[in-house]
């Protein structure tokens, strides 16, 4: 082969070559959106956006390492941007703010990553039992998204229980010993706040 078309070839190549490193390094992975309230929508300030590596190639460890982190402004919005070569394979994101509850495994890919991340706001759900001669049960049992039991002997009494608000909550409660008897109370639980309910048995 002559050594004109030799050398032709081999230059193709290495402009070939370096045109994909070149593309491979301006490949971007670009994460942004905007943290909000669930029920309300109102744009969450302050929230912080922790960036994870799943797959141990970061840092030369195994299991899962902390790249970054960065907060929401006034708006609830977050922008950053890597290049693809910076991160490991399995990226993603989770969310927390003093108040709501921490969401975890946002998945990340190479892009843009438009998101839209909603927090549970906290809220404490107040439950007095009163054994107040409505019902005539001895013991009932109560529940929903917790469950306790409770005597007429021992008076009233008072369960507090962190939820997630600014929704309803279902709470169900019955004679222990006749399980086909069964009052349903629906409590609408603000997000923040503190809801008190009263069951007279």
């Amino acid at each position: 082969m002559p050594t004109k078309l030799l050398i032709f070839l081999f230059l193709l190549l290495a402009a070939a070559w370096l045109s994909s490193c070149h593309n491979k390094e301006a490949n971007k992975i670009i994460i942004q959106g905007h943290v909000t309230e669930y029920g309300t929508d109102a744009p969450i300030q302050g929230a912080r956006i922790y960036l994870w590596c799943s797959n141990g190639e970061i840092f030369g460890s195994n299991g899962t390492s902390f790249i970054d982190s960065l907060v929401t402004d006034v708006e609830g919005a977050f922008h950053i941007e890597y290049l693809d070569r910076e991160l490991c394979g399995g990226v993603y994101l989770s969310a927390f703010k003093e108040g709501f509850f921490y969401k975890s495994d946002i998945d990340i890919h190479s892009g843009v990553n438009d998101l839209e991340v909603m927090l549970d706001p906290e809220a404490w759900l107040r439950i007095l039992t009163a054994p107040d001669g409505q019902t005539n049960y001895d013991h009932i049992g109560v529940g929903g998204d917790f469950s306790f039991e409770t005597s007429a002997f021992e008076g009233t009494k008072e369960h507090v229980y962190i939820t997630r608000g600014n929704r309803d909550k279902i709470v169900g409660w019955g004679p222990f010993n006749d399980p086909s008897i069964n009052f349903i109370d629906t409590i609408y639980v603000l997000g923040g706040d503190t809801v008190s309910h009263v069951i007279h048995y």
